[in-house]
């Protein structure tokens, strides 16, 4: 005799269930690698941006422009500076009227890419880039010149296992990205 109170759920709903599922995490699954890949692509927008601005800043005023990445890991910084690489004070960015600061770590749409600054001479990277008039570029550590900028320049910004490069050429300035 069967009792009209039974519990429980029968195969044919328990595999209904298991196949929803399944139809939603193969639609969920490339559409998360899909925000990986465009916060890369918003970081190196946002780095080449700022590079450019830099580039240009030098350029506008006749002086000097620092891109530092050393002073705050994670962060570019534009500041303006000296023939010395002294930090004399931020630059302000024209959209937002604050310090120009990158933080492509923590920013919304960018959140945990790695930026490592390779402005490289004689074959070591170094973490600033000083830019004067006429399109001067140096790599600097600290306070200390350590020469021309050499080909290959930029900054990697790398999320999980995939990287890019935001390039600046040695001889022109030009910032490119990938």
């Amino acid at each position: 005799m069967k009792s009209g109170n039974t519990r429980g759920f029968t195969l044919a709903e328990i595999l209904i269930v298991v196949a929803v599922i399944g139809s939603i995490a193969a639609v969920v699954v490339p559409l998360l690698s899909f925000i990986d890949s465009k916060r890369l692509e918003v970081a190196a927008e946002e780095v080449g941006n700022a590079l450019r601005f830099a580039v240009g800043e030098a350029g506008r005023t006749g002086g000097y422009v620092m891109a530092d990445a050393q002073s705050n890991p994670g962060h570019l910084r534009i500041v303006r500076s000296n023939a010395s690489g002294a930090d004399l004070g931020a630059v302000s960015d024209p959209l937002t009227k604050r310090a120009f600061d990158i933080d492509v770590a923590s920013a919304a749409f960018s959140a945990q890419v790695a930026m490592a600054p390779r402005f490289l001479q004689g074959g070591t990277a170094y973490a600033q880039l000083l830019i004067g008039p006429a399109t001067q570029l140096r790599a600097f550590d600290g306070a200390v010149d350590r020469g021309p900028l050499q080909a290959g320049s930029g900054i990697v910004l790398s999320l999980d296992s995939a990287s890019v490069t935001v390039s600046i050429d040695e001889a022109t300035g030009r910032v490119t990205l990938p």
